[in-house]
């Protein structure tokens, strides 16, 4: 394969002729040499040194990425080359079989490479064959979030970054005096009026997992600005999910998490009473989203001298505007305002879990340690969950 950029030998050799005809004719002679530009059909290839780059820049458009290229020629006589470079820096090369090309923002980005080559048909006639090869796989560069310890949260005691920084674990820690979600945010610029596509993984995971006990209340939920990307309910625990969605239009944003406490404190409380001793006040919890309240009972010292355990009568109670309201048994486990009291035997470990309905208790359940194996203490109790975040993938579409 022969290469030219300036030794052409058989142009100059053709035109030197039309040159020396030229100069003997007279000054009346209009002869000229005509010049056309057809189809050829070159056998070459583009070459990057890479074709997926990934950044951690959320102001785009300030990135300095330099990608080389490299044409491979299968032809020979090439006479010249050119190189097109859309949104590159440089825009254009000529006459050089690699070169680099830095970009500076997120996208795909296309490449070209125009072959020439110059043929004589006749005394009078020079024809330039052009060929465009396109690169086959685009230049891809995308945001990749490598350190979450970046992103605003409103309370950094639960933002967990592992070492590597590129995972975090939103810890539940303890109940929520509130049932407002926990949140963490990115803000990103200079997209551009861009759709937009996401990758992200999540998992979430429960600190005593048990299957049949698993609520379908709101867990988490992902927004990009005001617009709710996903969320989710339903749970297999510690496992890793991908969620894919696009946004168009996107110019400034920012990436939201908001992850919902399972428990959060109540207003309601459970209050027991024991002959011969004083009320205990049992805390309630919310389950959040759920309508449910939840308590745990340590009646395991509340024995008597003799073999027979001293039984408790519980009340559910809550305060509104100055009047105090009691809830009891009213059939079985169903109830209603002033039901009898709800009997509990003394000697065990208990969790009590109340129904509402309209925000009013509707029934209840009692559980047991020693006849269930789902969790009756607070500090091992199955609603408690972490979620993670890992491979957040942001790319111009």
């Amino acid at each position: 394969m022969v290469f030219k950029f300036s030794s052409h030998v058989k142009i100059l050799s053709g035109l030197l002729a039309l040159l020396l005809i030229y100069q003997c004719s007279s000054d009346q002679d209009t002869t000229a040499y005509i010049t056309s530009v057809r189809n050829g059909e070159f056998k070459a290839r583009i070459v990057a040194d890479s074709t997926s780059i990934f950044r951690s820049e959320r102001d785009n458009g300030s990135l300095t990425i330099p990608i080389t290229y490299k044409a491979v020629l299968l032809d020979d006589d090439i006479d010249s080359l050119e190189w097109i470079f859309p949104n590159g820096e440089p825009t254009s090369v000529k006459e050089s079989l690699s070169t680099t090309v830095n970009y500076s923002k997120y996208g795909s980005y296309y490449s070209k490479l125009v072959l020439t080559k110059i043929d004589t048909l006749n005394l009078n006639t020079i024809v330039s064959f052009k060929d465009t090869i396109e690169i086959t796989r685009p230049v891809e560069i995308s945001y990749n979030e490598s350190n979450w310890n970046t992103f605003t949260t409103s309370d950094d005691s639960n933002w967990a970054v592992i070492p590597n920084s590129q995972n975090v674990i939103i810890r539940e820690n303890a109940v929520s005096d509130l049932d407002s979600p926990f949140e963490a945010s990115a803000s990103f610029t200079r997209f551009e009026d861009q759709r937009l596509k996401f990758t992200v993984e999540y998992k979430l995971t429960h600190k005593n997992y048990i299957e049949n006990s698993v609520t379908e209340n709101t867990k988490l939920e992902v927004f990009i600005n005001d617009f709710k990307a996903f969320r989710i309910s339903r749970v297999i625990d510690d496992t890793y999910f991908t969620q894919e969605f696009y946004v168009d239009n996107l110019s400034d944003f920012d990436f939201i998490i908001k992850k919902y406490p399972a428990l959060s404190s109540s207003s309601w409380e459970l209050c027991l009473t024991q002959s011969g001793t004083a009320d205990l006040s049992v805390e309630l919890y919310d389950l959040v989203n759920q309508n449910k309240l939840i308590g745990y009972l340590d009646l395991t010292q509340a024995t008597t001298t003799s073999s027979s355990t001293i039984g408790f009568e519980g009340l559910l109670r809550t305060t509104s505007n100055g009047n105090e309201f009691s809830f009891g048994s009213n059939s079985g486990q169903l109830m209603s305002l002033d039901g009898d009291p709800i009997q509990i035997e003394a000697g065990n470990n208990y969790k009590i879990l109340f129904s509402l309905e309209d925000g009013l208790p509707k029934s209840y359940q009692i559980i047991n340690e020693n006849f269930t194996t789902v969790p009756v203490n607070l500090e091992d109790n199955e609603y408690y969950l972490d979620a993670s975040f890992r491979r957040l993938y942001i790319s111009v579409e």
